[in-house]
């Protein structure tokens, strides 16, 4: 049996994603993904949009929206988005998040931190860039058959 031993950086990242207020998260995210180069913001996209099933019409260069999706996604269904992000991509984006100004003297209680995720969260639905709207249906349509199993029955799941 071996032990896979996670890398510190991305440590610290999990450990930010369960801790962080959303409004020190978002900037720390929006920071790194303007460090990343086309190739690595296009992935960021991609599995946001496959953990969340959310944002398809946005694009790498929609860093905002992509940032706000990947923070409130986490929050939502913590791990999905590292779990559909390319190992590498995820060591490039949690490097930058870490290191960013957004999240800096946070880390008081890495220490003391069991590594557990945060708790899902309920925090709405959020629909990328189309302002003006309360609710997104696809997304709606996602959480709802989520919260009730349809996923472990291949419904409302991405390829993959």
């Amino acid at each position: 049996m071996t032990t896979e031993i996670e890398d510190p950086v991305v440590r610290q990242y999990r450990y930010l994603l369960a801790t962080c207020p959303v409004d020190a998260l978002q900037p720390a995210h929006l920071e790194a993904l303007e460090a990343l180069d086309d190739s690595g913001r296009d992935a960021v996209l991609r599995a946001v949009q496959k953990a969340f099933v959310a944002g398809d019409r946005l694009r790498p260069g929609d860093i905002e929206a992509v940032a706000r999706l990947l923070v409130r996604g986490e929050r939502r269904a913590p791990g999905e988005f590292r779990r559909a992000c390319d190992p590498r991509v995820l060591d490039a984006l949690a490097e930058r998040v870490v290191a960013s100004d957004a999240v800096f003297g946070l880390f008081a209680g890495y220490a003391d931190w069991n590594g557990e995720d945060r708790a899902p969260a309920d925090l709405g639905v959020d629909h990328g860039v189309v302002r003006g709207r309360d609710t997104d249906p696809a997304a709606e349509a996602w959480a709802h058959a989520r919260a009730f199993g349809a996923g472990q029955l291949g419904i409302g799941a991405g390829p993959g």
